[in-house]
């Protein structure tokens, strides 16, 4: 992974949060009961909505690092200038 390079950090996070969601779904098949409604509720639907949250920021992240990168490297091609 390049310095600032956060897409490979990002898609690991996503597949993991995949199979987070599957994994609780067949737990759902076999614990369905007011306390495994309980844990869905306080603890599985806010960890995906806060991957959901950190994978959109870093993808945002990502941009203006090669914006950055893009700005800072005297060998860029600069079509504005032609």
């Amino acid at each position: 992974m390049r310095a600032g390079d956060v897409s490979s950090g990002s898609a690991q996070l996503a597949k993991a949060a995949e199979r987070l969601e599957v994994a609780w779904q067949q737990t759902r098949e076999h614990w369905n009961d007011t306390n495994s409604l309980a844990f869905e509720q306080e603890e599985i639907l806010p960890l995906l909505h806060a991957v959901k949250l950190t994978i959109e920021s870093t993808q945002l992240y990502g941009s203006v690092v090669r914006k950055a990168q893009h700005a800072c490297d005297p060998d860029a091609y600069d079509q504005s200038k032609y």
